[in-house]
């Protein structure tokens, strides 16, 4: 059996929340040593019944920290930044540059009412480092406003309604700074049960964006080019979209199966392929590329070490118990399946408007693994859950041996993957046609 007749035969589809039936798309993507498979299955485009391809682009949402992460550790690295370093002396001639330049009388223009990290959460809050921002410690609140119910109630996301209101108003990373429920608030980060301090926030990755936006010299967000921290390979192949929606990135359409606004029970069907606000989030949330694209750039950052030097790539690893370490999600705990270094794993989790997916590395057998869905539902489930198949598929077929994978709902970010191994049967293939 070669590599690719066994992602096909167990784990090219997402398995439903419920454990039972299938999504109606799921994209495994898997790079080895020894070589690459995808595989497409499903139906993208509902409305014109339009086959998936391994050619489709995604918008991968928050995958795109870890990209933004290892840009920062790139910069860590060639001594422009320190990981203590204070957020606010990195970003704020760039804000004030763009506050000078966006000024505008017209109340319909939204300009920047801000040209200073204290200006817009206090002096404290000036003082978030670096290593803060990356590990998801800081104190500064997130422009997303999805709060998922936890009594049964109705499950709220006021940004999302008014995206979809105004469907053609591309949101730059200042106006989502500036939003009420942001600018002049903080929250108290403090460490939670099992996971250890973590207060996701997206706008941490903003402003991560707006210091590497200053230290390559150029004078606003949008000038700056995310696709140079790229190997020369990925650069003309992984898109950043600081406009448009994602029909104008060119990717597939995406559906919102959620029940965010919405009676519990009663989901939406909510076609996302012409809404801009998708990719609001700029360097927190904006990357465009197929899956393979997105193996391999996990495999360049984590197997490579091509974006960023390894001792700090390493710094970037969640510990065995975190859920989170710089700019990544310890992807083990959701999808590793077993004890020890086999079940090790690191990347990332992706859920934007419509969309959602996972990248991981595994490195006791060196696999990088992305999965990418145009279903997005109330928790970040079925991703992990199919990484869990895909992975033990794959690590069974290099190692001679059948995983017998069990996945289980918990929480919002994903759940539990358990595993047992027995020996293959005789006589069956390792990897000799790995394609």
């Amino acid at each position: 059996m070669t590599l690719c007749e066994c992602i096909a035969l167990l784990s090219c589809f997402s398995r439903a929340e419920d454990g039972g039936d299938l999504t109606e798309f799921d994209r495994p993507q898997v790079r080895t040593p020894s070589g690459k498979a995808a595989v497409a299955s499903g139906v993208v485009d509902f409305e014109n019944a339009q086959p998936a391809k391994e050619s489709d682009l995604y918008p991968w949402g928050s995958v795109t920290k870890m990209f933004t992460a290892a840009s920062v550790m790139k910069l860590v690295g060639s001594g422009k930044f320190r990981l203590d370093d204070a957020i606010a002396p990195l970003v704020d001639d760039l804000l004030g540059k763009m506050a000078a330049k966006d000024f505008c009388i017209f109340a319909w223009d939204p300009s920047q009412n801000f040209s200073s990290v204290e200006e817009l959460w206090g002096a404290d809050l000036a003082k978030t480092t670096l290593r803060q921002l990356l590990s998801m410690q800081s104190s500064i609140p997130d422009f997303d406003t999805a709060t998922p119910s936890k009594g049964g109630g109705i499950s709220k996301d006021p940004l999302r309604a008014e995206l979809y209101t105004t469907p053609n108003h591309f949101y730059k990373p200042t106006e989502l700074m500036s939003v009420p429920w942001v600018a002049n608030h903080s929250k108290d980060c403090q460490a939670q049960p099992f996971v250890g301090k973590f207060c996701y926030s997206s706008t941490n990755f903003m402003l991560l964006g707006m210091a590497l936006a200053q230290a390559t010299g150029v004078d606003s967000w949008a000038a700056f080019n995310q696709t140079a921290f790229l190997p020369d390979y990925l650069q003309n192949q992984i898109r950043f979209a600081n406009s448009g929606s994602p029909k104008d990135a060119g990717s597939v359409p995406g559906y919102d199966r959620t029940s965010y606004n919405r009676a519990p029970g009663n989901l939406s069907n909510h076609n996302n392929w012409e809404v801009e606000g998708v990719f609001a989030g700029w360097t927190a949330s904006n990357v465009v590329a197929t899956a393979a694209h997105i193996a391999d750039l996990s495999w360049e950052i984590w197997k490579e070490h091509s974006l960023a030097p390894e001792a700090l790539v390493k710094q970037m690893i969640p510990s065995a118990m975190h859920i989170y370490g710089m700019g990544a999600f310890n992807v083990g705990l959701f999808s590793g399946g077993v004890r020890g270094p086999l079940g090790q794993g690191y990347g990332h989790l992706g859920a934007t408007y419509g969309y959602q997916s996972i990248v991981g590395f595994f490195p006791a057998l060196t696999v990088s693994v992305a999965i990418a869905t145009n279903i997005e539902t109330d928790k970040q489930v079925q991703t992990p859950d199919s990484l869990c198949f895909t992975y033990h598929a794959v690590a069974g077929l290099l190692m001679n041996k059948t995983f017998d994978c069990k996945f289980q709902t918990m929480g919002y970010y994903g759940g539990r993957c358990t595993c047992s191994e027995t020996p293959a049967p005789s006589g069956s293939a390792s990897h000799a046609a790995i394609v």
